[in-house]
């Protein structure tokens, strides 16, 4: 019996050491979410527009078009609870802030990171940002989290093929979704618009992205920093296959947290008639003809 356990232990402690050292390599890789930690970390003083939510303000607001000091932290997929605990999380180093921009798109109240397709996504927050709200400590490992294939194809691009997995820019805005690769409209629409439609009878997760709204709206108000809420524009193929009865929600929804809250702002782009097919990457993202345009307009709807 103990022959058969030290053989066990032998052909067994290679795999896990192989195992650990793999996940070592992995989280050292460099990428979005570990260098927007590192931004925050040192810079998180200097910014006065905080830049929160998904890939729509990732890929769709570039800082360099803001004349005042800003920061895009949005990640895709990244759903409201994130938001706020980006925000929990440097609220006493953001000493300067005056305000924060958060998407509150089709979706958004209807889901979360957890819920979605890109859960995957969720231990990216707990490795790299040491944002853990669940407590789980699976999500603390990349290669539990990943296929097997997804790893070895991120350890040979980054350490044989030198290959960044930084994909933005020093402030923080999305590089790849460039119009030379746009998408079709048609396809994309279609496709995005079904993914984004929610069954809402059960409105659980609704009233935890109230709480979370709430809670936002309540740590701003302590640092006398104006919330601007923005549906980010989308194309036609995308829009008018929404669901009116979730979209009228969202957005009443929206317009009632603005007339409670004088320090909040709401901005409803999604329909704004000045983008156009050249400005979209797909349906629901903005190219960087697109994003150089929303980001010149949320310059302006600030400055005013």
């Amino acid at each position: 019996m103990k022959r058969f356990i030290k053989r066990v232990i032998f052909f067994i402690f290679p795999i896990v050491l192989l195992g650990f050292s793999s996940d070592i390599l992995l989280k050292s890789i460099p990428n979005d979410y570990a260098y927007k930690k590192r931004y925050l970390d040192k810079n998180a003083k200097n910014i006065e527009v905080l830049l929160l939510g998904n890939s729509h303000v990732y890929y769709g607001i570039d800082p360099t078009y803001i004349k005042k000091p800003a920061f895009n932290a949005a990640h895709i997929s990244q759903s409201l609870n994130y938001d706020l605990e980006i925000l929990k999380k440097y609220n006493k180093s953001l000493v300067n802030l005056k305000y924060i921009v958060i998407p509150v798109d089709y979706f958004s109240l209807y889901s979360t990171l957890e819920t979605g397709a890109e859960k995957w996504r969720v231990k990216n927050y707990s490795i790299y940002y040491d944002i853990n709200p669940g407590h789980d400590l699976l999500n603390d490992s990349e290669i539990i989290n990943m296929k097997l294939s997804v790893n070895l194809s991120r350890l040979k691009n980054h350490y044989l093929a030198k290959k960044s997995e930084i994909t933005c820019s020093e402030s923080g805005w999305g590089l790849t979704y460039a119009s030379k690769d746009s998408k079709n409209l048609e396809e994309t629409g279609r496709v995005a618009s079904a993914r984004h439609t929610i069954t809402i009878d059960d409105s659980l997760i609704y009233r935890k992205n109230i709480e979370v709204i709430n809670q936002i709206i309540e740590i701003s108000r302590t640092k006398n920093v104006s919330v601007i809420f923005i549906s980010c524009p989308a194309y036609k193929t995308y829009t008018s296959r929404l669901n009116q009865s979730q979209l009228r929600n969202t957005v009443n929804t929206i317009d009632e947290f603005v007339r409670k809250n004088t320090d909040t702002k709401y901005f409803n782009l999604l329909n704004d008639q000045s983008f156009v097919a050249e400005d979209f990457f797909d349906a629901d993202h903005l190219n960087e003809i697109g994003a150089k345009k929303l980001s010149l307009k949320i310059d302006r709807l600030l400055n005013n």
